[in-house]
């Protein structure tokens, strides 16, 4: 640990931190202290997360898609991104008879369904098309709920463009509209304010949470402390390696796509000299001149729940032009 806090104490902005996309909310809160404390300053690089902001109003819950009418699947391969979300939107169109409409450039899961209406289109075209939608005939008079469902295309559509096209095809067929957000936690990173899009480049010293970096680790790091529960190649040359618990061993919540919490309870017992990542953090805060102490996870939700809300939140970060993960 010491060795830890050597290495990334007092950098600024030459410390970059990629953190992983399943950690908990507990994680995210304990994160965000350290943040606004010792680290400030960091780049800050959410693994696998979309370039989709924080909504800015209450979304559509998943369960209103089994009463779909009509379903609107934009810029987001639903087996692959959502498996949950793919399945209720195939329960809706065959089980209950609502109609499909996919925009996405390439051949998807959905397509199986012979009433599925596929649009392709070339890459970044995913908005103009949905402009187009509002006068397409099985919206015109869609007998029910419009579901509008979009995520980023994995980089490849300028996500403000696409976002303001979905709000207006909803405010015009009476939809309502949910975004597909790929990360684990992604609802709840973006809540407690870590969910980063910095750019990793140039920063002298790494700390990976997880797995590396999906861009790789930059060639200007010459401090790297991995946190995994793998070995993998890239943590050969680490100066620090921590052994991180598996999902299986994780307790504490998520926040899911339309923003509920649900929490974790691990089926494996941590086994010892593991640690849970809530400890970790709160001894490396301490290390780093941070007063955290909790005698357990529930304490850490108590404060969470009785934590008021930032008066002049930081605005959401506005991402101009086609995402790149």
């Amino acid at each position: 640990m010491l060795a830890l806090v050597d290495g990334i104490k007092g950098k600024g902005s030459k410390l970059g931190v990629s953190l992983p996309q399943d950690l908990t909310n507990e994680e995210a809160f304990l994160f965000k202290r350290l943040l606004d404390g010792p680290l400030k300053g960091a780049k800050v690089k959410m693994h696998g997360r979309t370039a989709l902001p924080a909504p800015a109003s209450d979304p559509m819950r998943i369960k209103d898609i089994d009463d779909a009418r009509a379903i609107v699947v934009v810029a987001s391969d639903t087996e692959m991104d959502v498996p949950i979300v793919n399945l209720r939107i195939k329960k809706a169109v065959s089980k209950r008879g609502a109609k499909l409409i996919v925009v996405y450039p390439e051949g998807v899961d959905l397509d199986r369904h012979p009433g599925t209406v596929h649009i392709r289109h070339k890459a970044g075209g995913a908005a103009a098309e949905v402009r187009k939608l509002a006068s397409h005939e099985l919206l015109k008079n869609p007998g029910g709920p419009v579901a509008i469902l979009f995520g980023d295309g994995h980089g490849s559509e300028d996500i403000n463009d696409l976002a303001s096209a979905c709000g207006d095809l909803a405010e015009k067929v009476g939809g309502k509209e949910l975004a597909l957000y790929r990360g684990t936690n992604e609802r709840g990173a973006l809540a407690a304010g870590v969910a980063g899009w910095d750019s990793l480049d140039g920063v002298e010293a790494l700390l990976s949470w997880g797995p590396p970096p999906t861009a790789g680790i930059p060639s200007s790091v010459k401090f790297l402390a991995a946190w995994d529960h793998l070995p993998r190649p890239e943590w050969d040359g680490a100066a620090v390696v921590l052994p991180a618990t598996t999902f299986a061993e994780q307790q504490g919540s998520y926040t899911n796509l339309e923003g509920r919490v649900q929490f974790l309870r691990p089926p494996i017992a941590l086994k010892q000299p593991l640690r849970e990542s809530w400890e970790v953090l709160q001894d490396l805060g301490v290390a780093l001149g941070v007063g955290i102490k909790y005698v357990g996870i529930s304490a850490i939700q108590r404060e969470m729940a009785l934590t008021p809300p930032d008066p002049e939140p930081a605005p959401t970060p506005v991402l101009i032009g086609p995402a790149r993960p």
